[in-house]
C-alpha cells in the first residue's frame, strides 16, 4: 500500500517513526520545505517526499492527514478530486490498538473549551483507579505513541482530527460545550457544530454512550431524536459547590480550584464520566483532591506586591476568555487580550468587559478586531506583551488581579500558545525581580 503523510507536524512525525520499518510504501507531502535534518531522516530511511502537494499525493492509496490541514486547502482538494482514501492518526492508532486490544476502552473529550483540562481530570482520576491508563492525544502525546495493551485510552480529540476521520467511534464520547470556534477553518458554524456531533453518533452507533453538556444539546441535531440510554446529560446545576450530584450519586469535591465558574463543565463532565465507568464515589473524590490544573489554563503565576497574576494563555477564541473573566466578577482586575481572532462575534466578551474590568489591554492581530467595536476609554493598545507589561505599572494597584486569557490564536507573534504562556511567565518573573532588587 502506498501510504502518504499529509502534513508534518507532530502527530505525523510521530507515526512516521511508527510505521517507516513496515511493507507500506510512505511518502510525506506538504506545501512548505522541510528541515535539513528532515531530509536527512527521509532519505536515510527510504521516504519520498514533495515540498508541494502533487503527484506523491494524487497517486496514494491512504492520506493520513495532519489535523490543522483544512477542507479548503490545496492537499484536501487533491484527496477529494481523486477520491482518495484518507484518515488520521488518532483513527489510525485506534485502529491498530483494537486490532490487538479488543477489551480496550476508549474515552474521547470533544467541545469548543476545556478539553484538556477534562481528558486530563478523567485520566487522572482512572489512573486513581487503574493504572493502565493512557492520557493524550490533541492534548499533546499522539495516541501512536500509546501502549497497545492498556485498559483505558484517554483522548482529547478536535474537530479536525473527527472531519479526518471517518471510523473512530470511542466507547464513550464527551461533548464539554459548544461555542463558536475555527470558524477560519470550518466552512461555516453549522459544520462546525455538526463534525463535533459525529463523534458522539459513531459512539452511540456503535453500541457506546455520549455524555453531552445539557446546554449544547439545541445545537445537536440528535436533540429531539435521542436514545436516553446511550445520550446522557450533565448541567453545572448538578455542583452545590460541595457535591457532584448525579442520578443516586454524591462525590464530594474538596478542591478549591473547581470553584472557579470556568472549570466547573469539566468536573461535571469528569465525574459524570467516571462513574459510567463504574468507579466509586470515595475514589473519584479522593483522585479530584489531588488534581491541579494545566499549565496556561487560568493559572496562578505569582502575587507581587499584593497583585495576583494569572496566565490562560491556553484560552484561544471569545467563548473561553469570556468564562475565564466571569470568573473574576466581583474581583479588582486588569484584562489582556491578544492573538488572531476567529471569526467569532466579541460582543459578548466585550461587554463583560467593558462593565467589569478595571482596563483591558490590546496587542497583536487581536487590535485590528476590537476596533471595529464600540468601546470605552478602558480598552488600551499595544503592539505587543512587553509594552503591556511597561504600561502595566502605570495603572496596577494592590489587591489587582492581572488576567491574560487573549481569546485569539497564538500565531501572529508566537509558534503556539504554550510559547506565549512561557513568555508572559517570563514577564511576570522579570518583575518579580526588579520588585525584590528596588527594596
Amino acid at each position: 500500500m502506498k501510504i502518504c503523510l499529509v502534513g508534518y507536524g507532530i502527530s505525523n512525525k510521530d507515526l512516521l517513526n511508527k510505521i517507516k520499518n513496515s511493507k507500506d510504501e510512505i511518502f510525506v507531502s506538504q506545501n512548505r520545505d522541510f528541515s535539513k535534518e528532515e531530509k536527512i531522516f527521509f532519505e536515510a530511511n527510504n521516504i519520498k517526499y514533495e515540498i508541494e502537494h502533487g503527484d506523491l499525493l494524487k497517486n496514494c492509496d491512504l492520506a493520513i492527514v495532519s489535523p490543522g490541514i483544512s477542507p479548503q486547502s490545496d492537499a484536501a482538494k487533491i484527496i477529494f478530486d481523486n477520491n482518495i482514501n484518507y484518515t488520521t492518526e488518532v483513527e489510525y492508532a485506534w485502529k491498530s490498538i483494537k486490532k490487538v486490544n479488543k477489551k480496550s476502552i476508549f474515552i474521547a473529550i470533544t467541545g469548543t473549551d476545556g478539553k484538556s483540562t477534562t481528558t486530563s481530570l478523567i485520566g487522572h482520576i482512572l489512573k486513581h483507579y487503574e493504572p493502565l491508563t493512557f492520557i493524550g492525544g490533541n492534548l499533546g502525546i499522539p495516541l501512536i505513541n500509546a501502549q497497545d495493551d492498556l485498559q483505558n485510552y484517554v483522548v482529547e480529540v478536535s474537530s479536525f482530527q473527527i472531519f479526518w476521520s471517518k471510523l473512530f467511534a470511542p466507547e464513550i464520547s464527551v461533548l464539554i460545550n459548544l461555542a463558536p470556534d475555527h470558524l477560519n477553518w470550518h466552512q461555516d458554524l453549522k459544520d462546525y457544530y455538526s463534525t463535533k456531533e459525529k463523534l458522539l453518533i459513531r459512539s452511540v452507533n456503535n453500541g457506546g454512550i455520549a455524555i453531552v453538556n445539557e446546554d449544547a444539546k439545541i445545537n445537536l441535531t440528535v436533540q429531539n431524536n435521542f436514545d436516553e440510554n446511550r445520550f446522557l446529560f450533565f448541567s453545572k446545576d448538578m455542583f452545590d459547590g460541595k457535591y457532584v450530584i448525579y442520578k443516586d450519586k454524591k462525590v464530594r469535591i474538596e478542591n478549591d480550584i473547581f470553584l472557579l465558574d470556568i472549570l466547573k463543565e469539566d468536573l461535571i463532565a469528569a465525574v459524570v464520566t467516571t462513574l459510567n465507568l463504574g468507579i466509586p464515589e470515595n475514589l473519584i473524590s479522593e483522585a479530584v483532591s489531588s488534581f491541579r490544573p494545566l499549565k496556561y489554563r487560568l493559572e496562578f503565576v505569582d502575587e507581587i506586591n499584593k497583585i495576583k497574576f494569572y496566565n490562560d494563555s491556553k484560552a484561544t477564541n471569545a467563548h473561553s476568555a469570556y468564562n475565564a473573566y466571569k470568573s473574576f466578577r466581583g474581583k479588582q482586575y486588569i484584562a489582556i487580550l491578544g492573538g488572531i481572532p476567529k471569526n467569532e462575534d466579541l460582543t459578548s466578551l466585550l461587554n463583560e468587559l467593558q462593565q467589569y474590568a478595571k482596563a483591558v489591554f490590546v496587542f497583536g492581530k487581536m487590535k485590528d478586531e476590537i476596533i471595529k467595536y464600540q468601546l470605552d476609554g478602558k480598552f488600551i493598545f499595544k503592539d505587543n506583551l512587553e509594552d503591556v507589561f511597561l504600561y502595566l505599572q502605570e495603572l496596577w494597584e494592590p489587591n489587582d488581579n492581572i488576567v491574560f486569557s487573549p481569546a485569539g490564536a497564538s500565531f501572529d507573534l508566537y509558534n503556539n500558545f504554550e510559547e506565549r504562556g512561557m513568555h508572559f511567565d517570563y514577564l511576570v518573573s522579570n518583575l518579580r525581580k526588579q520588585y525584590h532588587e528596588s527594596f
